[in-house]
């Protein structure tokens, strides 16, 4: 009756598909279908050729029962396949339907009639119809409550029919005695077929058994109970063996009996024992239900969960009742007298059912087990302790591992409940280990029982379990045992030489006999006891307990035999796991004595057991373990001290060859564990070291790529291999010494020999070599074999990348041995090849080898030449072998990826040029490459790649082309707008190029014959399958009410599809798009992933079909609008004009509603037109001193650009469409000339950040287009629309001269051509407006001036793009006519004062230096002061440095005028104003108008000017802005007591004194009592800080221990107030000192000192960002941090200068910091707090010049070299960075403050490579000692120049000399105000100002000059210092005066000028 295999498959596959689709039909979502899949599933068992179906399936069902029907084969995979579904079912209609359609089946399953199939079943139809159609109606009880009661209703049916037919096969095996053998077996058959049924019937219940609570449950056993009688027992037993006996042939006889066998074999024997095991299954399921747990329990892991759960149990569960728990334990006491009283149906059981017996046993008692726990008083566990004692005595019993395990695993269940058990049994279970001869498996469990239990003892008892242990260890020697010391053990008999931790413990119980006379089986129960004891030790987990017990074990070592010592060595290796770090050392250090010995003695049974301990503690301890880097540790020591003798003994090589074989093992698979984690190493650095000389020791000794002892441990040196990093010193690779040089373990075992073997084997694998390997030192040797075992290991293991590290080493950067490491590279790649290409190895498949690819395309980008030289050639060896390996998904995308990157790092160096980005990474390709910084080397590597990437693509796509080209698709469907530039990138290029190719091996296309010059590629193939992916990507697959599908049914037939999307599905699109508009107007937050969906969704419907949907044009385009951020801008613009493309009927009502759009973004002040992000001049905003923070600029260049961004997309987008579609319809331009009108007036008004010239100017060039192209507008209409396009023009110079922000060179390049395009288009329009027209003036005059200015513009630009005038760098020159002079511009002031006099006012500034545009501005303020009074800067040209005769009645308004910066209303307060009330009112009001966060900055000025306060306004003015800050009150004070004095010793009195002591008493009279404790206890503890330099001064010639000592004492004195502060640190508090940094300072006759407090302070961002932020919702919230800050506390020094100096750099911080201008100062804080008193901020992190060269430095690019690496290494290339953005800023503020006295002392070099200048005591016009030594206009030694590249043709000097020229540039227009800072501290008396000072300050500024003249005065001044023999002589001169080491030698200098 066999059938074929294709048969059989087939009806697999069917059923396979039945349960697949059950599946999906019950996981339907609630209503979507009715129910209606699993009701098309249930008709599917209707059989065509018969009326009727079994049953109910599909039908009503019939009277007698669907058993009377036989069942078909298929209507029964049906039925199993809807069974299997019911858990999954959704909703309860669905799980009713199914149940009405199941419940039949259960009750009649034991008798269901089955039609006869060919197809063989293994085990009888009905187990598993009774089983899937049970299980199936209590799933659905239990997952769906409402039908539960049916559910279980029947079941208690079934319960009653099986009962019935038991009774009936009862009865007829009684009745059967009369008849035949045949008969009585054909008879029996229905016994068995209840028999299976009941089987199902009952696994099912098991399963399930949770869904009846508790008194249902007992029911139920019960009622099954019953059903199981003995005599159904016997009679089923009866009738197997009629069927076994008989001789019968008949089909359904041999199907049983091949049935029966199938049970036999799957070693569950059909019969009444089967049934009892399934019955005491739902008895133990139910008992487990009792138990009350955290975690639910399974039978499964029942007792391994009670064992590890501390309590056993918590509580019992609700249900719990004695009764019910009396009747469960009175059924399983009642099934063990069964089993123990043999019963009838027993007697006549098989020796398998005996098996099932022992089983039923174990379920027992783990059932009563568990009936123990829940009330011990029920359930006696004396009871259970007698059956275990039963049991346990039973040698056959015990051999069965379930029940063996069952007992002894209660056991411990039971210790955990009583301790007198726990005691009883601690002492049974040792004799049971070693008297009751047990499998080998079950001891090992007995073992882990009884440590289990002891772990329930005291530890005297622990103590005692464990010497009557170790006694039986000791029992075949003497009592006392042997006094000596083991082979392995010094004399205490301890591992560590430390003494038993128990010394005077005894054994507290009597000595176990070991009475066995077998040797073997002595040995097998002195391993159980071995292992028993370590078992307890480390499950009692005590660090002394595993002591004693290793302490106790190897004592035992030597006493019995070398079986037991072997097996004692083996197990105490988990000790090692529990013991900790020491346990771990002392016992790894024990296996390497053990192992030493045993190696010389040849002992290979000890060695063996010593080598299994280290692989089982290798094994054991996981990567995450500390206890990993201990073992490892240990274990590459070992390695690394083999042979680490003097000598060059055979005898001791071969021996220590011997030793590191042994340990290749352990560390291999110590390694390879866990092979998923990443170890966390404490000394990591350490361990790589150590992994690094255990290789190279490991060559030393003869493992040598092919040598014998490398052959015969291969596999662990490539495991050990693969998981080793390469043994290059990545740390050193830039550092002038070389690792291999300095490493020592390479040069053991020197020798002319050795060094010929080494050099022999390297030529032996790299022939071509041969000439390179002769002229190798021995450790190059040595490092050569190293790498070249390790990269062969690791490319046979699957990697051939690893070698790509080596190139970093200096040495093989710079010798020959780059070559050989080439050689080295192409065999590991070859031998990965040739493995890859047997296709023997998973590890080698395709995209394996497409991960090599990447790490290679990645070195093809790495600044090093040689790593891309070899990653280059590496990638060529296997794209020829393997094209194929380029059709992966992970090589392709990483390739184009770093295409991408390189481009965007060359695209980087214009668009952020300053800012050099070495590390690019990207997260699509999963790759990161380094890149230099030098431009060239960046543009040769994207060159040399993309030549290499089109081979390699080329070539992928010959032999895949339709899978490359498929990849390229997908490549470029998912994408990133990371930037300005959108999507644009080389790698979507290159793939779009590539995708086009046609393939070489393509005949047909290949074939064509070129057309001359004309070429056809494969584009349109490749856009079009791009396109239809797109489609199904994006698309919602919906059909269109418009659209005919077909669909074509299972018999053949067609017919049209029903229209999928509801016709009401434009009304839905409105509502979701009004909803989501709705949540974003609430500023509710929505992700944009469901906006881009909702949008695309609405989109989709507008670009198919013909029916009107125009209502949801407007949200569609309004929510993008509603956002206004780039993302949605340009999602909006890919949507909105793909609708107009698709559906061009809608292009007017889009495009109205993106002028609409438009429109209402200027109303609400959106993006441009924003009213709260300006660009202030710098000296309005808050001055800090602090470093400059880089990070706050590109902060708000990138708040910039997300701002204006929007704008300038619409911009573009709108010209583009203006250009296309201007002659369609007037409609448009209508639409065009009125948003031009609308925006061009509200152009006034918009951000007048640098940034926002580009999308101004686009706008202002987009009207321009409309204007010229309209053909609609009439003259007058035309003459207002270019009229207001000049005002928004000219209303971007309507502010000061702005040059840009950042580092865009791009951006920069860009702009200067817009400007050029506008200039262009406005001369095109000459004729519009030239001549009136009506009553309309003429425009040529107002056309002029913006022409003149933009081509000003455009010159300004073009110097700030070009600081150099390098012609490299595109240079563009201003035409002819855009050269306005002047004389041009003071012809335009009247125009321009009369379209906005702001413009007027700032020609003035543009042309500070001419007198004519000056006056004239002037003149026009003086007619009319009125249109000025809003421009602050006006009134510097009507007032200039002093109060003019001819202003009278124009100081009236000044009683409006718009407030000027700080420091010039400061100014107004000198006598050159002449007191006057109004100008002095004025300048107060001016003041109040600030914050005092601005104000506080200008102290020194404001206490200054008390000297000129005849009227007392200053004074006011500081006491009432006292009251708002009492930081700006301490301020004030100290720096009137700084100024008391003309001296720095307090004798002789400024004549201003009596004014500032008056101010400061009514200062601190006005003080609140809350201020006035703050004021007092701030003076207090600062007055403590600085009188500790009074109790230095009689220390002052004690050595400095002695003053530190005494500094550190007053320090310990003084309590820190809550909220005090330092002087120079008024942004922070003080919340503790460390007691231990007091530093006394050299001085003579003073005490300076140093301590260092620590500080709390606040990270406040800009305010404009907060605004913005605030504007989005985003609430700020100030950032606090604490950081350690030292200060020096000077006494007897004047600071003033100082404390002036570094104001001015603040403010020079400022002035860049407002263009954007990445150069960086470090302005610290100097506070003046007394007549030569004050605090000093120190520098964290920098040492001075002087000091390098006192720590024998010879120069500062020597320094740099020997901290940061060569300069080729990207930690160099960062300090050369920061070293010349602060060299470019301090060198133009040492020019232009005349910063002298730059001796090396005084310049320093913080850690990342930034100069700073310190100490300014020589500034403006005065220079020590009266001579000028210092002529160079500031410090360029040719040291510095070294640094900056060494030539002044190198980049890095150039960047130098740019920055220089755009810092000069930059501070130029705001001379005036610094100039300001300096002026009020004239009368001051500071030694540095001299009559002349102003002057000269002002003539650096070489305001005569214009920009490019200028720039290349810069130039030259960098020439001339550079150049300068000065600099040279006063830092020689300072070597000889003072000490202090010169940069150069004077004989050196002498030489060079």
């Amino acid at each position: 009756m066999s059938l074929s295999g294709g048969h059989r498959q087939r009806h697999s596959i069917r059923r396979n598909a039945l349960n697949k689709l059950a599946a999906l039909s019950a996981q339907t979502a609630a209503g979507q279908d009715d129910g209606e899949d699993i009701r098309r599933l249930c008709t599917l068992s209707r059989r065509k050729d018969k009326g009727d179906t079994n049953g109910f399936l599909g039908g009503e069902g019939h009277a007698s029962g669907p058993s009377n029907i036989p069942m078909s084969v298929k209507e029964l995979e049906v039925l199993v396949a809807l069974c299997r579904a019911a858990p999954l079912l959704q909703t309860t209609t669905d799980a009713e339907d199914l149940l009405h359609q199941l419940g039949p089946y259960v009750p009649e399953a034991h008798r269901q009639r089955l039609e006869h199939s060919t197809v063989h079943q293994d085990l009888p139809p009905w187990e598993t119809l009774a089983f899937d159609v049970t299980s199936a109606v209590l799933a659905i009880g239990l997952n769906h409550p409402s039908l539960r009661a049916q559910a279980l209703s029947c079941i208690d049916y079934t319960i009653e029919e099986l009962a019935k037919t038991a009774q009936k096969v009862s009865w007829a095996a009684s009745e059967s005695n009369g008849a035949g053998p045949q008969d009585v077996a054909e008879q029996s058959l229905s016994a068995i077929q209840l028999t299976v049924s009941l089987l199902g019937f009952l696994r099912a219940v098991s399963k399930y058994v949770r869904i009846w609570d508790s008194k249902q449950r007992l029911s139920v056993i019960q009622k099954l109970r019953r059903l199981l009688s003995e005599k159904l027992m016997v009679s089923v037993e009866g009738a197997l063996s009629a069927v076994r006996n008989a001789r019968g042939h008949s089909r359904s006889m041999k199907e049983w009996r091949r049935w029966n066998r199938h049970y036999a074999a799957r070693g569950a024997p059909l019969g009444a024992m089967l049934l009892q095991q399934a019955f005491i299954r739902v008895v133990e399921e139910s008992v487990v239900l009792l138990l009350s747990t955290p975690e639910p329990l399974t039978t499964a892991d029942l007792l391994d969960t009670l064992t590890r759960r501390r309590p056993t149990i918590e509580q019992t569960t609700p249900e719990y009742k004695d009764d019910m728990l009396e009747d469960l334990t009175d059924i399983i006491i009642e099934e063990m007298d069964f089993l123990e009283a043999d019963a009838d149906y027993l007697q006549v059981s098989s020796a398998w059912q005996q098996r099932l017996a022992l089983e039923v046993k174990a379920s027992s008692l783990r059932s009563y087990l568990c009936c123990s726990l829940v009330n011990e008083a029920i359930a006696d566990d004396d009871l259970l302790l007698s059956w275990f004692d039963s049991i346990a005595s039973d040698p056959v019993q015990m051999a069965d591992e379930d029940l063996a395990q069952t007992v002894l695993k209660s056991m411990v269940v039971l210790s955990r409940t009583s301790s007198s058990t726990a005691l009883s049994l601690s002492r049974s279970l040792p004799r049971l280990l070693v008297q009751g001869r047990l499998p080998a498996q079950t001891a090992i469990v007995a073992g882990e029982a009884l440590a289990r239990v002891s772990q329930q003892l005291s530890q005297d008892m622990v103590i005692s379990t464990l010497y009557n242990l170790g006694n039986v260890l000791s029992s075949n020697t003497t009592a006392d045992g042997p006094n000596g010391a083991t082979a392995f053990l010094d004399g205490t008999g301890s591992v560590n030489g430390s003494a038993n931790p128990y010394g005077g413990q005894q054994a507290l119980g009597s000595q176990i006999s070991l009475m066995i006379s077998d040797e073997e089986q002595t040995t097998e129960v002195y391993g159980s006891v071995v292992q028993a004891i370590v078992s307890i030790a480390t499950a009692y987990n005590d660090q002394k307990i595993i002591a004693l017990v290793l302490s106790m074990l190897v004592q035992k070592i030597g006493r019995i035999s070398p079986g037991v010592d072997a097996r004692i060595i083996k197990e105490t290796a988990a000790l090692g796991i529990a013991g900790g770090a020491d346990t771990l050392r002392s016992l790894a250090r024990l296996y390497a004595r053990i192992a030493s010995e045993s190696t010389v003695k040849h002992d290979n049974t000890i060695l063996d057991a010593a080598m299994d301990a280290r692989l089982r503690l290798a094994a054991w301890i996981p990567k995450s373990s500390p206890l990993y880097e201990v073992y490892l540790t240990h274990l590459l020591e070992l390695v690394v001290s083999c042979g680490d003798t003097a000598g060059d003994r055979n005898m001791d090589i071969a021996l220590a060859t011997k030793t590191i074989a042994q340990l290749l093992r352990p560390l291999a698979v110590l390694a390879a564990s866990d092979a998923g984690s990443t170890p966390q190493l404490e000394h990591r650095e350490g361990v790589m070291q150590l992994s690094r000389d255990a290789w190279f020791n490991i060559v030393v000794h003869g493992f040598l790529l092919n040598s014998n002892t490398s052959r015969e441990h291969a596999e662990d040196i490539e495991l050990l291999a693969q998981q080793s990093l390469p043994i290059v010193d990545v740390d050193r690779v830039d550092m002038p010494e070389s690792g291999i040089d300095l490493n020592s373990v390479l040069r053991r075992g020197s020798s002319g020999q050795r060094t010929v073997e080494l050099k022999n084997t390297l030529i032996g694998a790299l022939p071509h070599c041969e000439s390179d390997i002769k002229g190798l030192t021995y450790p190059d040797a040595v490092f050569l074999n190293a790498a070249l075992l390790v990269c062969s290991a690791r490319a046979q293991a699957g990697d051939c990348t690893a070698i790509l590290p080596y190139f970093l080493e200096n040495k093989v950067k710079t010798t020959t041995m780059g070559n050989v490491m080439l050689a080295i590279a192409q065999r590991s790649v070859d031998g990965y090849l040739d493995r890859a290409l047997s296709g023997q190895q998973q590890a080698f498949a395709a995209p394996q080898v497409a991960l090599q690819l990447v790490s290679f395309f990645e070195g093809a980008c790495h600044r090093i030449p040689k790593v891309q030289h070899a990653a280059v050639t590496s990638a060529d060896r296997i794209i020829s072998q393997i094209p194929s390996a380029l059709s992966q998904r992970s090589s392709l995308f990483a390739l184009l990826e770093l295409l991408s990157l390189v481009w965007k790092s060359c695209l980087d160096a214009e668009t952020d040029e300053y800012e050099t980005k070495a590390i690019y990474t990207s997260q699509k390709g999963h790759v990161t490459v380094q890149i230099s910084d030098d431009v060239l080397y960046r543009q040769t590597t994207l060159t040399n790649f993309h030549k290499r990437c089109r081979l390699w693509v080329a070539k992928a796509i010959d032999v895949a082309p339709m899978d490359v080209k498929s990849l390229l698709q997908a490549y470029l469907e998912d994408y990133e707008d990371d930037g300005s530039y959108g999507h644009i990138a080389l790698g979507r290029s290159f793939a779009v190029e590539m995708g086009s190719m046609i393939p070489s091996t393509d005949q047909r296309l290949s074939s064509l014959d070129r057309q001359r010059a004309v070429d056809v590629n494969t584009a349109s193939d490749f856009v079009a399958q791009y396109t239809t992916r797109q489609e199904y990507r994006h698309g919602d697959n919906a059909v269109g009410q418009d659209e005919q599908w077909a669909l074509v049914d299972y018999n053949g037939t067609s017919r049209n599809a029903a229209p999928l999307v509801p016709h009401d599905s434009n009304l839905e699109h409105a509502t979701r798009l009004a909803a989501l508009a709705k949540r974003l107007r609430q500023h509710e937050l929505v992700s944009y992933e469901e906006i881009r969906n909702t949008l695309r969704a609405a989109a989709g419907v507008l670009s198919h079909g013909a029916a009107d949907r125009t209502p949801l044009i407007s949200d569609l385009v309004g929510i993008p609008f509603l956002l206004f951020t780039k993302q949605s801008i340009n999602l909006g613009i890919s949507l909105w004009f793909g609708i107009v493309k698709e559906n061009p009927n809608l292009e007017s009502r889009v495009l109205v509603e993106i002028a609409a759009g438009w429109e209402t973004s200027i109303r609400q002040k959106k993006g441009l037109f924003s009213s709260i992000f300006h660009h202030p001049d710098p000296f309005f905003v808050k001055e800090e001193f602090a470093p400059t923070k880089w990070d706050a600029i590109s902060r708000r260049q990138q708040l910039t650009n997300s701002l204006v961004t929007p704008h300038l997309r619409l911009t573009h987008v709108l010209a583009s469409h203006f250009s296309a579609s201007r002659l369609l319809a007037p409609s448009v331009e209508h639409v065009y000339g009125r948003l031009m009108r609308i925006t061009m007036l509200a152009m006034k008004d918009t951000v007048t950040q640098p940034l926002a010239r580009e999308v101004h100017f686009h706008i202002v060039l987009l009207a321009l287009k409309v204007l010229r192209y309209s053909t609609q507008l009439g003259t007058a209409a035309r003459w207002r629309l270019k009229d207001a396009i000049l005002s928004a023009g000219l209303a971007w110079f309507a502010t000061a001269p702005r040059w840009s922000y950042g580092s865009n060179r791009l951006q920069l390049k860009a702009e200067i051509k817009l400007l050029s395009d506008v200039s262009a288009m406005l001369k095109t329009l000459g004729s519009t407006g030239s001549q009136s027209v009506r009553s309309l003036p003429p425009l040529h005059q107002k056309q002029g001036l913006l022409d003149a200015l933009l081509n000003h513009e455009i010159g300004r630009l073009d110097v700030w793009v070009n600081p150099l005038n390098d012609p490299s760098k595109g240079s563009l020159p201003v035409t002819q006519a855009g050269a306005a002079t002047e004389a041009t511009f003071a012809s335009l002031l009247g125009t321009a004062w009369n379209e906005d006099p702001r413009i007027a006012v700032h020609l003035a500034t543009r042309f500070q230096n001419s007198a004519t545009i000056v006056n004239d501005v002037r003149a026009f303020i003086l007619r009319q002061p009125e249109k000025v009074i809003s421009c602050s800067d006006a009134l510097y040209v009507l007032l200039g440095s002093a109060l003019p005769q001819d202003v009278k009645l124009q100081l009236k308004y000044l009683l409006y005028w718009a407030p000027i910066n700080p420091m010039a209303a400061v100014t107004y307060f000198l006598p050159a104003y002449g007191n006057h009330p109004l100008v002095i009112q004025y300048a107060v009001r001016a003041l109040e108008s600030h914050s005092v966060d601005i104000t506080f900055f200008y102290v020194p000025q404001i206490v200054q000017t008390l000297r000129y306060d005849a009227l007392g306004y200053v004074e006011r003015y500081i006491i009432e802005t006292a009251t708002f800050s009492q930081l700006f009150a301490h301020q004030i004070i100290w720096n009137m007591k700084a100024n008391a004095y003309k001296d720095e010793e307090s004798m002789e009195p400024d004549p201003v004194k009596p004014v500032l002591d008056r101010v400061m008493d009514a200062l601190i009279a006005s003080f609140s009592t809350e201020d006035k404790g703050f004021y007092e206890r701030e003076f207090d503890f600062f007055g403590k800080v600085t009188g500790i330099s009074g109790t230095l001064k009689p220390f002052i010639k004690s050595p400095k221990p002695e003053k530190k000592q005494k500094i550190e004492e007053e320090l310990r004195k003084i309590p820190v107030e809550v909220g005090v502060y330092l002087p120079s640190n008024p942004d922070g508090v003080v919340i503790g000192i460390d007691r231990k940094s007091g530093k006394p300072l050299q001085s003579h006759a003073k005490a300076p000192f140093m301590a260092t407090f620590r500080i709390r302070k606040e990270d406040v961002l800009p305010e404009a960002v907060v605004q913005h932020q605030a504007q989005n919702g985003d609430i700020h919230r100030p950032r606090t941090y604490e950081v350690w800050q030292s200060a020096i506390f000077k006494v007897g020094d004047d600071c003033r200068q100082d404390v002036l100096a570094l104001q001015m750099i603040a403010a020079f911080r400022g002035i860049f910091n407002n263009v954007g201008l990445d150069v960086y100062v470090f302005p610290y804080r100097v506070t003046a707090t007394a007549p030569g008193c004050g605090v000093i901020d120190v520098l964290p992190n920098s040492i001075s010049r002087d000091m390098l060269g006192r720590e024998a430095v010879n120069g500062l690019y020597e320094y740099f070299i020997s901290k940061y690496g060569y300069e080729d290494s990207i930690k160099f290339q960062e300090a050369r960075s920061n070293f010349i953005k602060s060299m470019a800023a301090y060198s133009i503020i040492s020019f232009l403050l005349q910063f002298k006295d730059r001796h090396n002392g005084n310049i320093m070099v913080d850690d990342a490579g930034h100069i700073l200048h310190i100490d300014f005591g020589f500034c403006f016009d005065v220079v020590p000692g009266g001579v000028k030594f210092e002529r160079a206009p500031f410090k360029l030694t040719p040291e510095m120049v070294a640094v900056m590249g060494g030539s002044k043709d190198s980049q890095p000097f150039r960047m130098f000399e740019e920055l220089c020229v755009k810092a000069f540039l930059a501070s130029r227009q705001y001379v005036e105000q610094l100039a300001h800072i300096v002026l009020t501290m004239l009368d001051s008396g500071l030694p540095c100002f001299k009559p002349q000072t102003m002057k000269h300050f002002r003539e650096r500024f070489v305001l005569e000059k214009s920009e490019r003249e200028a720039a290349d005065f810069v130039r030259h001044l960098v020439h001339v210092s550079e150049r300068s023999y000065s600099t040279g002589v006063y830092d020689y001169y300072q070597l000889l005066t003072n000490g202090i080491p010169s940069l150069e030698t004077l004989a050196n200098v002498c030489e060079k000028y």
